[in-house]
């Protein structure tokens, strides 16, 4: 069952929480509860100074408070508007100074119970028997089930301290200018199963979906990033919930494991879109695994900073970059599948450290093994495997780049290119086909002004860290756009020239090919639970 309180009864017992964190915090500092409960101009003010703190715990009730707070006065006499149970109405008058408070802890239940009895917004609101209504903040816990469809109805916050448990098999919807933004003090866990995923969808009925139906996800965490005062695309600069990133590197965002994620991404505003999946100073407790993003309308997958680890991951009919990341990000990658649509999309990998400061630290510097990007070319669209710029690092492993209408790989920027100089860079085990208008024209030319790196030549260095024009074989059907084919050929090339999987927990050691699904397999990561619906 859902636990859910009225506004005005959270409001009142986080305003007394305030007092006390303050009362701990400063001991020179004596703040009434009286004047907080008279006195909205104070109350705004020290829930205002509360939200911007250094100290984790005062920080996420100010922020909390931001959202539930309302202006007046909210003492006995504001809230007459049912008969009140005598107890409750003494508890009351109590902490508002008109009897001595004797009751401690339970005067706050109280005040909680005489809240809840006195109404107000709820942010879940039953629609009917199969559909339930979310809209606004959620505090506590929240339990969504699979015998009803969850509808988003506006941006909804996961509030500091929050946790959201998810049902396998749960399908929620997302209305135009919906999204879920699990703050960075917040966890959600959505973990499905491989023949009940957990989805993401638009609110339209099918046959009727598109990308920029919705939002989006987006989880936010405490993990360090290469930003000070790092705020989310898509919330705005005032709302600090957007605020992102952190110290602790093994933050736990949460569990996204076998969830779809389809038609999201709208623009907020002008140049500012929301992706399908958003992961902002995500650490690496964090876990993403058999996840699909699909049709989303800006990225696929947008990574700022952290050190979430990404695994069995699929990314299909992204309008801009199938991944994109920048701000620092640390994580590991494998298997993970890119398609790329004829006509929609740049790139499948597009990747900064950080605009207009380049070499600001922790550097991107991501590490992939079993990765196949592939484009189901178009010529009136020009996409690239990877665009690597602004001082990003990373290392690239056991992958396939293949189907790019423009070139495979573009390495922009000096500070990109002294990546490969410091090892911070690093290519092992590629295999490059049809890429160009020709299918040959693997990089593309750079000289005069469209020379952006200093005169790096990646044709004569990818033809030694690479395979240049050899097919890596996927079986008849790959350019089906409502069931692509992922698998290779027995026989496929992408069985040799694999460099070794480091050992540890989180990678798989037998993945000993290039790309994202084994040679000769006649099942994949991805059956079962993706989908590839066209609206």
């Amino acid at each position: 069952m859902n636990k859910v309180s009225a506004p005005r009864a959270k409001l009142v017992e986080l305003l007394w929480q305030l007092k006390q964190n303050y009362d701990q915090l400063d001991g020179e500092r004596n703040i009434h509860f009286n004047t907080l409960l008279r006195d909205s101009d104070f109350r705004r003010e020290l829930i205002n100074e509360a939200a911007v703190s250094s100290n984790r715990e005062l920080r996420e009730i100010g922020q909390s408070l931001r959202v539930l707070n309302t202006d007046g006065e909210l003492t006995q006499s504001r809230i007459r508007s049912a008969p009140l149970n005598p107890d409750i109405a003494e508890t009351v008058a109590a902490v508002t100074g008109k009897k001595k408070q004797n009751s401690g802890r339970l005067a706050l239940a109280a005040l909680v119970l005489l809240a809840v009895a006195i109404g107000g917004f709820v942010a879940l609101n039953p629609m009917s028997g199969n559909e339930q209504s979310v809209r606004g903040s959620l505090n506590g816990e929240h339990f969504w089930t699979a015998d009803k469809s969850w509808l988003l109805d506006g941006i909804v916050y996961l509030e500091a301290g929050a946790r959201l448990t998810i049902e396998a098999g749960t399908v929620v919807k997302g209305l135009q200018g919906s999204a879920l933004v699990v703050t960075r003090d917040a966890t959600i866990m959505a973990r499905g199963a491989a023949q009940a995923p957990i989805v993401f969808t638009s609110a339209k009925d099918a046959g009727a979906r598109q990308a920029g139906d919705w939002g989006g996800l987006v989880l936010l965490g405490n993990a360090p990033v290469n930003t000070r005062d790092a705020q989310i695309e898509g919330v705005p600069l005032t709302d600090t919930r957007g605020m992102f990133g952190g110290v602790d590197s093994r933050h736990n965002c949460g569990v996204l494991e076998y969830v779809r994620i389809e038609f999201a991404g709208y623009e907020v505003y002008a140049n500012n879109e929301l992706n399908g999946l958003t992961l902002g100073g995500c650490g690496s407790n964090t876990i993403v695994r058999h996840v699909q993003v699909h049709r989303a309308s800006d990225d696929g997958i947008e990574v700022f900073g952290g050190t979430v680890d990404l695994k069995h991951v699929l990314i299909s009919g992204a309008a801009d970059d199938s991944l994109d990341w920048d701000m620092g990000w640390t994580g590991r990658v494998q298997f993970l599948q890119v398609l790329q649509y004829p006509g929609i999309g740049d790139n499948g990998f597009e990747a900064d450290n950080r605009d207009g400061r380049h070499d600001v630290e922790p550097v991107s510097q991501p590490t992939f093994y079993n990765v196949t990007l592939q484009s189901m070319s178009g010529a009136e669209k020009y996409q690239r495997g990877m665009t690597l710029r602004r001082g990003t690092g990373g290392h690239f492993n056991n992958m396939i780049i293949d189907g790019f209408s423009g070139e495979a790989i573009d390495i922009k920027d000096l500070s990109t290119v002294s990546r490969l100089g410091s090892g911070m860079m690093s290519f092992s085990g590629l295999l490059i086909h049809n890429i160009g208008a020709d299918g040959r024209s693997f990089f593309a030319a750079e000289l005069g002004a469209q020379d952006d790196d200093g005169g790096f030549d990646e044709l004569t260095f990818f033809r030694d860290a690479a395979r240049l024009g050899v097919s890596p074989q996927h079986r008849p059907g790959s350019a089906l756009l409502e069931q692509p084919e992922f698998r290779l050929a027995a026989q496929s090339p992408a069985r040799e020239g694999a460099v070794a999987v480091p050992e540890g927990e989180f990678w798989d050691e037998a993945a000993n090919y290039l790309g994202a699904v084994r040679p000769g397999s006649n099942t994949t990561w991805m059956d079962g639970w993706s989908a590839f619906p066209v609206h």
